[in-house]
């Protein structure tokens, strides 16, 4: 009679330790695949390209500049691999608990017959490792193979020197392994929600509980004694800027701080200026019903906007920053000079090059808000399909996932360029404001806001219309039936 009673109970957790939670599907973790390829190939191509850049340097004779340019274009590789694996992570975190909270019933069921929170979250971060690797693996390939046919282009076009490049040099199995482990890690933090699962939600009756309020009151202490340290070490920069260059590195870590205090109060700080925003569009059904939505699934919202803010803010901090170093070093030189003139076109190239590498973790941020609006159509269903029930034709929900995908958009374009406006300044200012004596004024370089503007509609309209086939196709009767 014993062995009976606790079979059920030992089930689950011989289920969890083999790996078998598997509530969720393969689209769960689409977009942890695509995030892990792209950085992966992203950290990849970087590498490769200081391995060609220094065989070209060999090949010129200039052997002893030849360790000094590879330690300095590994230093700049390795900035912006941090940056594409640190926007990689906020994703990956994003995703993970927009999987979690579909999964929320089938979590509860699995509770309700044992297994045990802890063994349950294992079990998902497992998925997120194994996800990691596939992409990783899959972005290290491409990487490659893109290094490798560009070489022989270049060397076939003799734009490169005939000389031998070390594409495989080991230094390249370092962004895989970075992406494997973040996003393991990442996955690991994404899933905390699934040990705060109640079994009672296994009942159709059962409401959701929220998160402990202990853990809600830590991270809003977190959040506000980050942003407050990093608000105050930014001024300190800024006006220590005046003494000695060396306040970029004040400047730099109150920036970091700063920046993730907010990250990590997305969930209590993207609501309320979503709903600002949000009166922009209150005409209509459609409008009504997806600025309401806000309100009901904050942590929903959030998740969608702050990826996008991630690489709003990222591209606009380089560009003001470097805006404002051009404008600092005109102040020193005669306007009408070929010195100027000279170093105002060197300042362009480096602005849009640093731009795109900076672009492709905007892109990174971009799958993350696709992913989030059609996991967020996908969870739900039911919801969709009392709409359509209730007379919502699939033009209105076109309209409102449409409505729903701009207000995200518009919303992380401003918040993200009013971040990279004070943050870029306030770059600029700690590290050129001893050259000039006095406060740089904020040069805001519109063509290339302009340019993210237009790249941000346009992923709009992509993650409304994947989102939008996806609701469209949901029947009123087929959905009344999902739990």
């Amino acid at each position: 009679m014993t062995e009976t009673v606790l079979a059920p109970v030992a089930a689950p957790q011989r289920a969890v330790r083999r790996g078998a939670l598997r509530t969720g599907q393969r689209r769960d973790h689409a977009s942890t695949l695509v995030v892990g390829a792209m950085t992966s190939m992203f950290g990849t191509v970087l590498v490769e390209s200081v391995v060609v850049v220094s065989g070209v340097v060999n090949a010129t004779g200039a052997d002893s500049a030849s360790d000094k340019i590879g330690i300095g274009l590994s230093v700049v590789a390795a900035v912006f691999l941090t940056v594409a694996v640190y926007v990689g992570c906020v994703v990956t975190t994003n995703a993970f608990g927009t999987v979690i909270a579909g999964r929320r019933r089938s979590i509860a069921l699995l509770r309700l017959v044992g297994a045990e929170g802890a063994d349950l979250r294992r079990a998902v971060a497992l998925e997120g490792l194994g996800a990691g690797a596939i992409g990783a693996a899959a972005g290290t390939l491409i990487g490659l193979l893109a290094a490798v046919v560009v070489v022989g282009a270049g060397i076939a076009g003799r734009w490169l020197p005939a000389t031998s490049y070390a594409l495989g040099t080991p230094f390249a199995v370092l962004p895989p392994a970075v992406v494997v482990l973040t996003t393991w890690w990442a996955a690991w933090i994404g899933c905390r929600g699934v040990t705060t699962v109640s079994p009672l939600e296994a009942t159709a009756a059962a409401a959701v509980q929220d998160a402990p309020r202990r853990r809600a009151t830590i991270a809003v202490v977190a959040m506000i004694v980050l942003i407050v340290i990093g608000a105050m070490l930014l001024a300190l920069g800024a006006l220590a800027g005046l003494i000695s260059p060396t306040a970029l590195i004040v400047a730099f870590a109150g920036g970091v701080l700063s920046f993730t205090g907010i990250v990590l109060g997305a969930r209590r700080i993207m609501p309320p200026v979503l709903r600002l925003v949000g009166r922009l569009w209150q005409g209509g059904p459609a409008g009504a019903i997806a600025i309401a939505g806000i309100s009901r699934y904050p942590e929903r919202s959030a998740r969608s906007t702050i990826a996008l803010v991630i690489g709003v803010t990222l591209v606009t901090t380089f560009a003001v920053a470097l805006t404002g170093f051009r404008d600092a070093v005109a102040m020193r030189f005669d306007h009408s000079s070929s010195d100027f003139a000279t170093l105002e076109q060197s300042v362009n190239v480096a602005l849009w090059v640093l731009t795109g590498l900076i672009g492709f973790s905007a892109l990174i941020a971009g799958v993350g808000l696709v992913n989030t609006m059609l996991m967020g159509v996908l969870q739900r269903t039911r919801e969709l399909g009392l709409l359509r029930a209730l007379g919502f034709s699939r033009g209105q929900l076109r309209g409102m996932i449409a409505i729903e995908s701009a207000h995200v958009t518009v919303t992380a374009l401003l918040f993200g360029f009013v971040l990279g406006c004070v943050y870029g300044w306030a770059a600029a200012q700690s590290l050129m404001g001893s050259a000039v004596h006095g406060i740089i004024a904020l040069d805001v370089p519109w063509s290339l806001v302009g340019l993210v503007a237009a790249g941000g509609i346009a992923l709009s309209a992509s993650a409304s219309a994947v989102a939008a086939r996806r609701a469209v196709r949901v029947s009123p009767v087929d959905a009344m039936t999902t739990e």
